[in-house]
């Protein structure tokens, strides 16, 4: 069985877990839109870190035309045959610790981030990252966020002052997976929502692989289930402002493609409910290209969070 190459960031991207706003403004309730007031202060740097963690992704295909909405023309869209990917990305973590430049941590508990958004080519090149000088060889995603969604406000707080733009806090976010079974190679159900901001709001439900099984436990699931050094990008905003969520993972981790034994993606639903959202990918509910599901150790990966001016 050969693994796809997705071209998005791969598990790490926690903070990348997000997206940054190109699209419509937000519509509804106020009180769930604004992460946080706007910075008064020269943006900052920091460094977050984060698991125990539990991700999943998803892909879409839709109109070339279309998905160029959610991204600014100074990114170019990365497309095949007139189609390019819309891209949901959801972690949920028990920890995170977030450091800035200044020396002040946050800590937090138990989270879930959203991320929505497309794969690009940026306009700028970033240097290469500290964490990954050793490796020998790294594989690099980059993608554009459209929205960045949690429901922990100094990981919000920690976005905003970073430069990000489209930052939305909200309470009422779901992602939730079954438990994992060490006796059986066992699927395991996953659902998850986002409702903010309405205008590209979706569920998505169906079964996916056990993330408890690890490929030693003699199932199905080998090598290519797991993914060496990778950098995974997230940029936000335009040119003259644009703001990077830089995931390095320096080792291994687990990343399952969601197939059977033919490597036939298993179905996962997907419903847009936004109308923004649903003039992109269509009206009707559908389901995923493909998905993928992880997990992230405490200390396996971090997220520097900065401004490219």
């Amino acid at each position: 069985m050969t693994r796809p190459t997705p071209s998005f960031p791969g598990t790490a991207a926690a903070l990348t877990l997000l997206f940054a706003c190109a699209g419509p403004g937000p519509e509804g309730d106020t009180a769930t839109q604004d992460a946080a007031a706007t910075p008064d202060s020269e943006p900052a740097f920091s460094t977050v870190r984060f698991g125990p963690c539990t991700e999943f992704i998803g892909a879409l295909y839709a109109a070339e035309d279309s998905v160029r909405a959610l991204v600014p023309d100074a990114f170019e869209l990365v497309a095949e045959e007139g189609a390019a990917q819309v891209q949901v990305r959801t972690i949920r973590c028990e920890r995170i610790e977030i450091t800035y430049e200044d020396g002040e941590v946050v800590t937090g508990e138990e989270h879930i981030v959203y991320q929505l958004g497309s794969a690009v080519v940026p306009p700028v090149t970033l240097d290469a990252h500290a964490a990954l000088s050793e490796a020998v060889s790294i594989t690099e995603y980059s993608a554009y966020a459209t929205v960045h969604v949690t429901d922990l406000q100094p990981l919000a707080d920690a976005l905003e002052k970073a430069g990000f733009t489209g930052v939305h806090y909200a309470d009422d976010l779901t992602f939730d997976t079954g438990d994992d079974d060490p006796d059986a190679c066992a699927l395991v159900p996953v659902s998850g929502s986002m409702s903010t901001p309405s205008e590209l709001a979706f569920g998505f439900s169906g079964m996916v692989r056990d993330l408890g099984l690890e490929p030693e436990d003699g199932c199905s699931f080998g090598p290519e289930d797991e993914t060496g050094p990778e950098r995974a990008v997230w940029w936000s905003g335009d040119e003259g402002a644009i703001a990077v969520s830089d995931t390095a993972v320096p080792d291994t981790q687990l990343l399952l493609f969601n197939a059977d034994e033919t490597y036939t993606p298993l179905p996962v639903d997907f419903t847009p409910m936004g109308s923004t959202l649903r003039s992109i990918v269509g009206s009707e509910p559908t389901t995923f290209a493909f998905t993928l599901s992880g997990t992230l150790n405490w200390g396996a990966v971090s997220t520097d969070l900065y401004l490219v001016e």
